[in-house]
């Protein structure tokens, strides 16, 4: 029992040590964080011509300064719950119904960036970042819909050989307008280099466009 204890302990007095140096290390190199909200426009790449699809993106972000480099270079990183996919409309030849359908695809992301700022004031100043994401597919669902009317539903769109595949990664930018070292404006895009699609001889990629408002605290 008291070698138990005393592994135990040493494992507390371990981890408590890590997070200590964690945190100083952290402080010392300019560690922020903060959160993010904004709207994506996805429109896939590939073998579709799809229409603009809007849905949410929110998260956290942190920001860690790398003034071993130079002043102003920074890593972003982030964890973001971001809606993808694309909306489609066509007409049937029998009857002339018009009928349309939407994918949704709903990803956790965490984008890994490096970026550099400019200050152009005491308070505002111009900031752009690079650098690849990793994300994988939550939930997702279609929606087909004729005349107007949803008349069809289907949530299991990842399993099956026709589904899409969960994971997913690809590379980013973002350029944007910092004030008063706490708001953020921010432009970006995602560009998926993976097919998602499990079927074969079928490309779908995925690309997004975002506007996003963070605070850094």
């Amino acid at each position: 029992m008291k070698v138990k204890s005393l592994f135990i302990m040493s494992k507390l007095f371990t981890i408590i040590c890590l997070l200590c140096m964690t945190s100083t290390f952290l402080s010392a190199q300019d560690f922020k964080y903060g959160f993010t909200g904004g709207v994506n426009l996805s429109k896939p790449m590939g073998d579709i011509e799809p229409q603009c699809q809007a849905g949410l993106l929110v998260g956290t972000k942190g920001e860690l300064g790398i003034p071993s480099v130079t002043k102003g270079f920074y890593t972003e990183f982030g964890l973001q719950l971001s809606a993808k996919g694309y909306k489609m409309q066509y007409a049937t030849p029998v009857n002339g119904d018009e009928r349309h359908y939407t994918e949704n695809l709903n990803y956790l992301v965490v984008p890994v960036h490096i970026g550099y700022k400019i200050e152009c004031s005491k308070s505002v100043s111009l900031f752009a970042n690079v650098g690849p994401y990793a994300g994988v597919a939550l939930w997702g669902k279609h929606k087909s819909y004729r005349n107007g009317k949803k008349f069809h539903t289907e949530s299991d769109i990842f399993s099956g050989e026709y589904g899409y595949k969960r994971f997913d990664w690809g590379c980013g930018f973002n350029v944007g307008v910092e004030y008063a070292k706490h708001f953020q404006l921010s432009f970006g895009a995602d560009w998926s280099l993976m097919n998602v699609s499990k079927t074969n001889n079928y490309t779908y990629k995925n690309r997004s466009f975002t506007f996003s408002l963070g605070y850094i605290l």
